[in-house]
């Protein structure tokens, strides 16, 4: 990992990161306790970081804290998956179609900057977080000038639920398609093409519930 990328790594990214993985990947079993000052030992920090981590896998929706209980382990299913992709489709392709005429030469220069940082990153376990970061500050960035606020604020509240649930099992594995949806994306931005941008991005967005789905199956 380059320094640029640890420096820019926060201790809560790497522990959300990390935590959130083993989740996925069926370390902590449906049910499982999660018991902050174990994981303080097992990951070398303080409590301070895990508590902001289940708060954040919180909201994803992977963990559940219980009154009086503590917090649990709740993995997301594959209907859940569907659902929440199908919702992020739909509002995130409305929100791009509306922001379109409203994106200016300088969006697209940063928009721009953002992908040629993605592309140019190797990706592995301990990029994965800030290249996350990246990826939504892309998709943030297409949406953003959205006059419908209200769409807005759904296609981000679905993103945050994406991310727990597909970045960390399916980025690495497919880095190269993601790519080159993510530069198709920004063609047709570039060319102002409203019907290209939405086909493109529902394309990738399917893909990559297909893909997460297919995942989880094996």
């Amino acid at each position: 990992m380059s320094s640029q990328i640890r420096k820019k790594l926060t201790t809560q990214d790497i522990v959300t990161n990390n935590l959130r993985k083993a989740i996925l990947t069926g370390e902590f079993k449906q049910g499982d306790r999660i018991v902050q000052d174990e994981l303080a030992k097992r990951y070398g920090v303080s409590r301070m970081p895990i508590r902001e981590a289940i708060k954040k896998l919180e909201f994803e929706g992977i963990v559940k804290s219980e009154p009086r209980r503590g917090t649990f382990v709740y993995p997301i299913g594959l209907k859940d998956i569907e659902e929440i992709y199908t919702l992020r489709l739909i509002h995130e392709s409305l929100a791009v179609e509306k922001a379109l005429p409203h994106i200016t030469k300088e969006d697209i220069k940063e928009l721009e900057s953002i992908l040629i940082e993605m592309e140019d990153i190797e990706m592995n376990d301990d990029t994965l977080e800030y290249y996350s970061g990246l990826n939504e500050n892309f998709h943030n960035k297409l949406i953003e000038k959205c006059p419908w606020r209200r769409v807005v604020q759904n296609a981000r509240i679905f993103w945050g639920h994406y991310l727990s649930i597909g970045t960390t099992l399916i980025l690495t594995e497919h880095h190269d398609k993601v790519k080159i949806e993510h530069q198709q994306i920004f063609d047709a931005v570039s060319k102002g093409d409203t019907t290209l941008l939405k086909n493109t991005i529902e394309y990738h967005i399917r893909r990559n519930m297909n893909e997460l789905i297919l995942h989880l199956q094996k």
